[in-house]
């Protein structure tokens, strides 16, 4: 299974899709979620339709257990374990926009037991100057230095590679 968290649209839901039996496609965007689902249902016999679960979901603040007595609808994160999480271009929104800690967001990677793929975002990136337009930058320890120190001591193996244009960071880190 593969949790891609801030799925967007779903390209790389897709691209998952081509292998992984299941994949859960989150994003807190109703209206890029609401693309995939109709995309998707246009495409009733495709694997991408098969195998792609579109959901609209905060990850800051993800569906408790629910029901009567709270034991009819488990929470999120108990309904399943990914073996793959793709967090691409999500860590900036977390930790520069909604004030996550770093350490714990990559403590949170870490407990779901998968392999991660985190797509480091600069703060010199347009996409992150974007979030802290209206935010004070108070945020010393988001750093690329931060991240992969963070990510190698939580995982086996971590790769990196910096893409061209120098401000984002692709990391694979596999579980120990």
């Amino acid at each position: 299974m593969v949790w891609d968290l801030g799925c967007n649209t779903g390209d790389f839901s897709r691209i998952a899709a081509e292998t992984a039996p299941l994949v859960v496609a989150l994003d807190g965007d109703h209206a890029a979620v609401e693309q995939l689902y109709r995309a998707l249902r246009g495409e009733s016999g495709s694997n991408a339709a098969r195998r792609i679960l579109p959901l609209v979901g905060n990850v800051c603040d993800p569906s408790p257990n629910q029901g009567w007595l709270g034991a009819e609808r488990r929470s999120w994160a108990e309904r399943g374990r990914p073996d793959l999480v793709l967090a691409l271009a999500l860590v900036h929104h977390l930790v520069l926009g909604a004030g996550v800690p770093l350490e714990e967001f990559l403590d949170w990677l870490r407990s779901l037991g998968g392999a991660v793929v985190l797509e480091f975002v600069d703060k010199d990136d347009p996409q992150a100057r974007r979030v802290l337009h209206n935010r004070r930058d108070d945020d010393p320890g988001y750093s690329l230095a931060a991240c992969e120190a963070g990510l190698r001591r939580r995982f086996a193996r971590c790769e990196q590679l910096t893409l061209p244009d120098g401000k984002r960071t692709l990391f694979h880190a596999q579980p120990r």
